[in-house]
């Protein structure tokens, strides 16, 4: 009996992180900042290997039906607008893959489902883990199926220098504010040229 009180209260712990968190988050930075969260801060992404000056970066995991999949098809429509195109000389979409137990290849196939243009990178459990701590991306098993993953949503835009990377913007996606993410590449990028 305790043991089913314990799982209970877990679920529902699992339950109010993971839905009210997002949902909270989505309230309050919603007004300020419009879905946004300015961070100017350099970070340890070792793993974005690009030659684009910027990168968007989104992390999930491989075959993430309810969040990933949506959401990179909406990547796929901002990144073929017309408004984005002439950023995409500046600008590259990368997907980060949360699941290090599937193969090396899987993220970047996965990805480019989406759009050819995409990139996917595998990521090690060491990899992943550091993942956490230095972009605040939260991750779990799901409790009901361990076969998905609860994970934040958020897009991060980042400015990719030789010497270091800059967090400049976390893009909350409850609902992704596209013209606000293509003014804030426009400003960027014209700044930096």
């Amino acid at each position: 009996m305790k043991n089913s009180k314990y799982k209970l209260f877990a679920i529902l712990l699992v339950f109010l992180f993971f839905f009210t968190v997002p949902f909270f988050q989505s309230v309050l930075f919603s007004t300020d900042k419009q879905g946004a969260i300015e961070v100017n801060k350099s970070v340890e992404a070792s793993f974005i290997k690009s030659d684009k000056k910027f990168v968007l970066v989104f992390f999930g995991y491989v075959g993430c039906k309810d969040i990933c999949t949506p959401l990179l098809q909406e990547l796929n429509s901002l990144y073929e607008s017309k408004e984005f195109e002439t950023l995409k000389e500046h600008v590259e979409i990368i997907f980060v893959n949360l699941t290090p137990e599937i193969e090396e290849l899987q993220p970047d196939l996965f990805a480019k489902f989406f759009n050819k243009n995409f990139k996917g990178i595998y990521l090690s459990k060491k990899e992943t883990l550091s993942i956490e701590r230095v972009f605040g991306v939260y991750f779990s098993k799901d409790l009901s199926d361990k076969t998905q993953l609860n994970h934040t949503d958020n897009i991060y835009l980042i400015e990719n220098n030789a010497d270091n990377k800059v967090l400049k913007t976390i893009y909350l996606t409850h609902p992704l504010k596209t013209k606000k993410l293509i003014n804030d590449i426009i400003q960027v990028t014209s700044n930096k040229k």
